[in-house]
C-alpha cells in the first residue's frame, strides 16, 4: 500500500466536499421546485452529511496512517 501524503489528502478532502454540495444543492433544488417535501429534502440532507463526514474521517484516518506527515 501506498502512503497518502499531505496533497492527495487535501485533494480527497475537497473532491467530497464538491460533491458534497452539488449534492446538497441538487436536494435543495428539487425541494423548491416541489419534487420531493421538506420532511425527505431533510433526511437525504442528513444522510449525505453523514456520509460525507464518514469519508473525510476515512481519507484523515488513512492519512495519518501512513506516517508521513511533514512539520
Amino acid at each position: 500500500m501506498t502512503s497518502l501524503d499531505v496533497q492527495t489528502a487535501r485533494r480527497l478532502i475537497l473532491m467530497v466536499a464538491g460533491v458534497y454540495i452539488l449534492l446538497t444543492g441538487g436536494v435543495e433544488l428539487s425541494k423548491l421546485a416541489g419534487v420531493t417535501d421538506a420532511f425527505t429534502a431533510a433526511e437525504l440532507t442528513r444522510k449525505l452529511t453523514t456520509i460525507a463526514s464518514l469519508a473525510v474521517g476515512t481519507v484523515i484516518g488513512f492519512y495519518l496512517a501512513s506516517g508521513q506527515r511533514q512539520s
